[in-house]
């Protein structure tokens, strides 16, 4: 038995169509629409897909510049260590000697005092035997 809501009808091309040729246009059009919607979807997925290799790119020279930028901080500050441990080691050179030096200097007094007494010996031994 026909079912009373399917409606049976032939297109300009003969060929059978059993939904209405109102809805069959709608249905065509709604699949190139569709097909339309795919192709731009389509379109914006490699424009995203590009995007998406440039934003990559930059983050790649981005970190770059971060890591040359940490490695010149890392630098300057193993430099002002060095130049601290460079002062500390010449300051103890100098403190050691200014020890030296004033380690010397009192020799050297005791030696004058030492050249003295003896010439004054020596002095007085030459004034004795004459």
């Amino acid at each position: 038995m026909p079912d009373p809501e399917v409606d049976i009808t032939f297109d300009e091309d003969n060929r059978i169509r059993v939904m209405p040729k109102e809805k069959f246009k709608q249905t065509e059009q709604l699949e190139s629409e569709c097909q339309a919607f795919s192709e731009k979807i389509q379109g914006f997925s490699g424009t995203v897909d590009m995007l998406v290799e440039v934003l990559d790119g930059e983050a790649n020279k981005i970190e770059q510049e971060k890591m040359r930028a940490i490695g010149q901080r890392n630098r300057a500050e193993m430099e002002a260590e060095a130049r601290r441990r460079k002062e500390q080691t010449m300051k103890a050179a100098i403190t050691e000697k200014q020890a030296e030096l004033e380690r010397l200097v009192f020799q050297l007094g005791t030696l004058e005092r030492a050249e003295r007494e003896q010439q004054a010996l020596i002095d007085k031994l030459s004034n004795n035997e004459t």
